[in-house]
């Protein structure tokens, strides 16, 4: 059964591929090329290193997401308007993304969102 919160959908079983919506772009990315992927210290910056792609992912709580990925249960990752952002309360455990910059690797920003 899906599961979906704000920022990010995901399933019990390994998705094919992870699916990136900003409010300008959707692209779907295959898992199989993943290679890498960073979570910065304060779990704001969450980097995603595919064969063909970098995505930058900018937000908060940025932990949950990192696991989803990790697991390859991740179906889908959703940016959210600022003004979202001001509806979630300081204190919440929610993970937010308000930012993703998808570039082609060692080219020039393919979607910029956020």
């Amino acid at each position: 059964m899906p599961t979906t919160i704000e920022c990010y959908q995901a399933n019990e079983y390994l998705a094919p591929f992870l699916r990136i919506e900003t409010p300008r772009d959707k692209m779907a990315l295959p898992y199989s090329t993943l290679l890498g992927i960073t979570l910065s210290t304060d779990e704001s910056i969450l980097e995603l290193d595919f064969a063909s792609h970098s995505v930058t992912i900018k937000g908060r709580r940025l932990y949950e997401v990192f696991c989803i990925i990790a697991s390859g249960r991740g179906e889908a990752l959703f940016a959210k308007s600022r003004s979202d952002d001001m509806e979630i309360p300081p204190t919440s455990k929610i993970p937010f993304i308000s930012e993703m910059r998808i570039k082609k690797s060692n080219q020039t920003s393919v979607s910029d969102a956020g």
